[in-house]
């Protein structure tokens, strides 16, 4: 397997990093319930990800450790850019986003999408590539 999960200390093996992130996600939700969101950062020197849930725009509970292959160094550099669009409600963040992407054909790929409610509205975050 290339990815292991750590978390309170059990230890899962995953033939994907997408599997190995969904199993993170899914044993914090488990042990702390209700979450906002994630909080997922990435040390490219180790290839591992931390995985921590959030809640009211902390993070909370333990880390998840996902680790990944060893010893291929290798850098890979994506340029993304980003667009964010801020609603009174989640569906008017979605509305916009689906009416600025629909004006830009050539965008058909996104990177990711991050949400977060902030004092200002609900936050939607669109990745892509030019």
């Amino acid at each position: 397997m290339a990815y292991r999960v750590e978390y309170s200390g059990e230890l899962m093996e995953f033939a994907s990093l997408d599997a190995a992130l969904d199993c993170a996600r899914n044993a914090i939700v488990n042990d702390l319930g209700r979450i906002d969101g994630w909080s997922v950062e990435h040390d490219e020197e180790l290839n591992d990800w931390y995985v921590r849930g959030v809640r009211n725009g902390r993070r909370i509970g333990p880390t998840a450790i996902v680790t990944g292959p060893r010893g291929r160094q290798a850098v890979f550099e994506e340029w993304e850019r980003r667009v964010v669009f801020i609603g009174e409600t989640p569906a008017d963040a979605f509305a916009m986003a689906a009416a600025w992407l629909e004006k830009r054909p050539d965008i058909t790929t996104l990177g990711d999408v991050g949400w977060h409610h902030t004092a200002d509205g609900h936050q939607l975050r669109v990745y892509f590539q030019p």
